[in-house]
């Protein structure tokens, strides 16, 4: 048996026992149970403290409206199965009598007299339409529907009823048959329908009328199943292409039944006529007859038939067990067979089965097919049957045999019928029942559930409970032990505080485990709580108390400022007996002195701990304790120094409301972009700023409501002072005008100290900078925002007051004193002009708007300020190395900055402030890239060069060795080198050459920027000028050298420089002018004296040669472009006149021994 049909069994018994007595009478049962339940164990259900059904009235009314709900809703089920019931009878016989088709009219006909006998058989007036499941039967003409229908073994008793008629259809069914069996209703519809081969399109027409009326009339299941028969005769006879036109028909009705019935139903593929394989009848002919009733075929797993791409193979695997089975039998059979002719016939049996394998996977192949807009069929199974033996059996042995049906009944008993439910229901018509269905058993069941678990649950929890509340109070019992209780001298909070914590959660296990949603009465929470109350009241009066004591002792020991001890030596007395208990006082008290003594958030469980334990005892009752005397005195008299105003001041301000009033944060001034564009210079964060008391909320709500009764207060602490002197004489509205004052003073100095320490973020680029400029020149306007917000918080302005006048305040009516003060003392305004500035005035005569006051715009201004300056600061951020580039920038960039700087003066506070530092920050970054940019671009273009060619070489280092070679000196200095080419294409513009030493242009110059770079551009053009006069391409040094004198021990001198000599003996002198570099190739440069020659002459190698010859003399004067030279070598001297074609002189050129590589500028 096929695993699921176990499971239709059960189904199938629970079902026939509620069509005996009707799902009415089992509803009924099920209300009964309901209301049995709440009657008796109604009264147990509990919500916390409530119960809903704790009097016998409650429950009474309540099963009065479950019966009525379900009254209606009976009504409602039978009302609408009697016009759906109504409606099928009356569609048919209105179809019938409309119809044009006198065989259809006739099968209509027929189906009403049929509705109308099941009524009767079933004894039901609404509802028989599913009672039974129902088949739908198609497949080709003369595929053997009826018959196999006729020889399943099903009994249809509705076959007498309605005469021969019921049968009719053997040989050929016209249109539709329905077929009524002990088990189901099965129709066997016409060949034609479908093939519908016909062309007037009566077939199509028909047989979607038929599916209409499953559709319309079982709507939440038109079928349970659908049988296609395929007869093996064709499938071996048939031509191929004619047998796949057949299947590929039968797909489509498949997917017409699941498209037009919205189910997709199980598929069952009966291959009938299986007598004509050769040999079936006699292979099987020894069977008895519950051998052939039994299923011959496969039946695919769930899983399988979903899948339906995987069925072709399974088939094959199934096919070859069937063929082995056929295999395994076929020797006995040839055994038992005495015939040799039929013998011969069974032996060609299983040869005859396995040629069939291939053309059933190929028809499988083609009725499972699927794709992603059609859905595969569920296809359960194949079966082999045979109705009967057709003329065709009988005229291939000459033996007679009786006709038999082989492997029906079963079929459809076990197989079929048993998978009634499988069907997959229409969603959109069936998904309310079946909710409705699920959600009443569910609700019925989750209440017997509900109630029965409760019970257990909420034994087991109190039950728990009470053990963890004796664990906790056995805890408490070791925790204490060593623990003083009299005689206190220590302020050990941590030591005592596990006992507190053990003491105070005996009952949290109640909590914890209590179901929320019913109590059931058992719980026993209540039972233990005022125990547990008094027993955790007495800890706290015997451990925490007298720590607490000692505690304020050290305090007052160790004089603090005035406020703390009197707040310390109020708090002393209060918790020793001496004053009037204030609960909220000692709890704020103490939450400061733990706040003191555990600071830091890793201790914050500990301090919200002994808090919560000190709320507690202020709570409760406190027992009367012996105080120090003395050190009540000593803190007296430290306290008497304070007036009675100050101490009113420090009362207002230490109220639960001054605490709880929000404070002004500059985070939620400036919106959630502040911490990007703005910070503090303390180090404090944004999230900190004005307490609330010191807004104008605080100042409206707390202040002059509060200011009177904190002044009253203030007034009756005598018996904290121990003596009336600082009251005596005060009286209320002078108390409170002192107050006031006060309070005016700190407001001041709170608001100027936070504002004061809130500046816009430094940038460390301007790339930092636009952003931040982006963000304070968005939509958002973050710093109108702040203004608006700081306006607010300082407006101290009378409103709700109204006016009073001094003679009236003798009442000592709080809001009297409040008017009296708002009227004679002025509020500080620190903050009035910003306030203004964002006050758009009302329209004046000529009509001017709000919107054009200078105030208004003054503020509105800041916007596009800083949106041009964002413009200007990311195109600098983002400009290219070129240096005329950066200095176009920075132009524009500097004027922009400039404007918002000049706006800002005008600014009030704090605006001004942030805006100029900001303006301030940018210009020095401005300054600062260009400079960067610049050097950038130098150290590309020349750095390399100019540091590889001059570092540690003569003639710039005068003691070096090594000479600049002259190509580089050319590539470096000349007309086309590269401090000439860089400082003309890049730097001339900006660059001041009216004075020496050069300078700056500019931002540059306005900025004071060292100009140590230039310098060494005004070096390179001094060389530039002695060295290429008149632009020449290469060096160009004009030398006159005039003999002036030589030693009497002479005879003669000779100077030569690259091979241009100037010879003088004693007598007439004759200048020579010579120019370097000379032409001839001789890189040499000497000196000698007669006597002596060339082989004592001072000799210089090298293109730089002269240069180190005259590095050697002795230079004795040097006016207007001339210079003495005198040259000593072995006791021989003599002196030249040397002047060059410049004023300039190479040889003693400042710029180039002052001239160093620029590295950045």
């Amino acid at each position: 048996m096929n695993p699921l049909s176990y499971f239709y069994s059960i189904r199938s018994y629970v079902d026939s026992y509620a069509g005996i007595v009707g799902r009415r009478f089992i509803s009924v049962i099920w209300v009964i149970a309901i209301c049995v339940i709440i009657w008796f164990y109604g009264y147990l259900l509990a919500f916390g403290s409530f119960k809903p059904f704790a009097t016998s009235t409650a429950r009474i009314w309540t099963i009065v409206a479950i019966v009525a709900v379900w009254l209606i809703y009976m009504a409602i089920t039978t009302l609408r199965a009697r016009k759906q019931d109504a409606e099928l009878v009356d569609s048919i016989e209105q179809q019938a009598l409309a119809s044009r088709n006198a065989e259809v009219g006739e099968i209509q006909t027929r189906l009403k007299e049929a509705m109308a006998l099941l009524q009767r058989i079933t004894k039901k007036r609404f509802g028989y339409m599913y009672d039974l499941p129902w088949y739908v039967i198609f497949g080709a003409p003369g595929s053997g529907k009826t018959t196999a229908l006729t020889n399943s073994g099903l009994q249809f008793p509705l076959g007498e009823a309605l005469g021969s008629d019921a049968i009719k259809g053997i040989g050929g069914t016209r249109n539709c048959n329905w077929w009524f069996a002990d088990e189901a209703i099965l129709i066997d519809t016409a060949g034609r329908y479908t093939t519908q081969d016909d062309l007037d399109g009566s077939s199509k027409a028909g047989w979607e009328g038929f599916l209409g009326l499953l559709r319309r009339y079982r709507r939440s299941q038109p079928v349970n199943g659908a049988l296609v028969t395929l007869s093996i005769g064709d499938l071996m006879t048939r031509d191929p292409e004619a047998q796949r036109e057949e299947l590929r028909a039968i797909r489509k009705r498949l997917s017409e039944l699941d498209e037009y019935l919205g189910a997709r139903a199980p598929v069952y593929v009966l291959l009938t006529k299986a007598d004509l394989l050769t040999g079936f009848v006699e292979f099987y002919d020894g069977f008895n007859k519950s051998d052939r009733e039994q299923v011959w075929g496969m039946t695919f797993g769930l899983d399988e038939s979903y899948g339906a791409k995987t069925l072709p193979e399974r088939f094959n695997e199934e096919f070859s067990l069937l063929q082995q089975r056929v295999d395994a039998m076929l020797v006995e059979r040839l055994q038992q067979e005495q015939s040799t002719e039929l013998r011969g016939r069974i032996f060609k049996f299983p040869a005859e089965l396995a040629s069939l394998q291939e053309k059933l996977h190929d028809a499988l192949v083609e009725l499972s097919a699927g794709s992603a807009l059609v859905e595969a069929p569920l296809i359960r199974g194949l079966y082999f049957v045979s109705a009967t033996q057709g003329e065709e059996t009988a005229a291939a042995s000459s033996i007679p045999r009786a006709r038999r049906s082989y492997f029906l009944p079963r079929l459809f008993k076990e197989v079929v019928f048993n998978e009634a439910a499988l069907v997959a229901r229409d969603k959109r018509l069936s998904y309310r029942q079946l909710l409705l269905r699920r959600v009443s058993y569910g609700l019925a069941i989750a209440a017997v559930a509900i109630v029965f678990t409760g019970w257990a649950t909420t034994y087991y929890q109190n039950r728990m409970a009470l053990i963890a509340a004796d664990e906790k109070l056995n805890a408490y019992d070791k925790l204490i032990l060593g623990v003083k209780v009299r005689d206190v001298d220590d302020a050990d909070f941590l030591r005592v505080l596990p006992a507190l914590d053990s003491l105070r959660s005996v009952t949290d296990g109640f909590a914890e485990r209590h179901v929320w949603v019913a109590s059931f009465g058992l719980n026993q929470a209540d039972k233990i709580a005022s125990r547990q109350r008094d027993a955790y009241q007495r800890a706290l009066n015997s451990l925490l108390l007298p720590r607490m004591l000692v505690e304020l002792q050290r305090d007052l020991t160790n004089e603090k400022d005035v406020t703390q001890t009197f707040n310390a030596l109020k708090l002393y007395e209060m918790l020793g007996g001496l004053g009037k208990l204030d609960r909220d006082f000692v709890s704020y008290q103490a939450e400061q002195m733990f706040n003191a003594l555990y600071p830091g958030e890793g201790r914050a469980a500990t301090r919200r701990a002994l808090t919560q334990h000190a709320h507690a005892m202020a709570a409760g009752s406190l027992p009367p304790i012996e105080l120090d005397s003395r050190l009540i005195a000593k803190a007296q008299a430290t306290i008497a120094s304070q007036s009675v105003a100050e101490r009113a001041y420090d009362i207002l301000a230490g109220s639960r409301k001054a605490r709880a009033t929000a404070p002004w944060l500059p985070a939620q001034a400036f919106g959630p972009l502040g911490d990007k564009a703005f910070m503090r210079t303390s180090g404090a964060p944004l999230t900190e700023g004005v307490e609330g008391l010191f807004t104008a909320t605080g100042y409206r709500n707390i202040v002059l409501p509060g200011l009177a009764d904190a002044a009253r207060e203030a007034m009756r602490e005598d018996w904290v002072r121990g003596s009336d002197t600082q009251i005596k004489g005060q009286t209320l509205e002078a108390v409170s005008q002192a107050a006031l004052q006060i309070y005016f003073d700190r407001f001041e100095q709170k608001w100027a100290t936070v504002l004061s320490d809130i500046t816009v973020k430094p940038s460390q680029s301007l790339g930092d900078a636009a952003e931040t400029t982006r963000i304070l020149s968005n939509e958002r306007n973050i710093i109108g925002l702040a203004a608006r917000s700081i306006a607010q918080a300082t407006d101290l302005r009378p409103q709700g007051y109204g006016t009073a006048t001094v003679t009236t305040v003798s009442s000592g009516n709080d809001d009297t004193i409040a008017a009296m003060l708002t009227s004679t003392m002025a509020a500080p305004d620190p903050y009035g002009k910003l306030r203004d500035a964002l006050d758009a005035p009302a329209a004046d005569a000529s009509g001017k708007s709000a919107s054009d006051s200078k105030n208004l715009a003054q503020v509105d201004a800041i916007l596009p300020l800083l949106d041009n300056l964002h413009d200007q600061l990311s195109r600098s951020a983002t400009s290219s190395a070129e240096v005329a580039k950066v200095f176009d920038v920075d132009s524009q960039l500097t004027k922009s900055n400039q404007d918002l700087l000049q706006e800002a003066r005008r600014l009030p506070a704090p605006l001004d402030g942030w805006m100029a530092g900001l303006a301030a920050d940018i210009g020095s970054l401005a300054v600062k890239s260009a400079r960067s940019r610049i050097s950038d671009l130098w150290a590309a273009e020349g750095a390399s060069l100019c540091s590889t060619a001059i570092t540690g070489r003569y003639p710039f280092d005068r003691n070096a060795k090594r000479d600049v070679t002259m190509g580089d000196f050319v590539r470096l200095f000349g007309p086309k080198g590269l401090f000439q080419t860089f400082f003309k294409q890049r730097l001339e513009p900006f660059v001041d050459q009216t004075s020496s030493p050069w300078g700056w242009k500019g931002t540059f110059g306005a900025a004071g920027i060292p100009s140590g770079a230039i310098a060494q551009f005004e070096n390179a053009d001094k060389i530039y000028r002695s060295f290429f006069p008149n632009g020449s391409e290469t060096p160009e040094v004009t030398i006159n050298v005039k003999p002036v004198s030589l030693t009497d021990a002479s005879n003669a001198v000779m100077l030569e420089i690259e091979g241009e000599r100037v010879v003088y003996f004693h007598g007439p002198i004759q200048a020579k002018s010579i120019t370097w570099p000379s032409k001839q190739p001789a890189n040499m440069s000497r000196i000698a004296f007669q006597p002596g020659g060339w082989q004592q002459a001072k000799t210089e190698n090298g293109d730089w040669s002269p240069f180190r010859l005259f590095d050697d003399a002795k230079i004795e004067s040097d006016r207007d472009g001339l210079f003495r030279v005198r040259f000593d070598n072995a006791g021989q001297n003599a002196e030249f006149d040397v002047q060059f074609g410049s004023v300039l002189n190479p040889f003693r050129l400042k710029a180039m021994s002052d001239f160093a590589c620029p590295a950045q500028f």
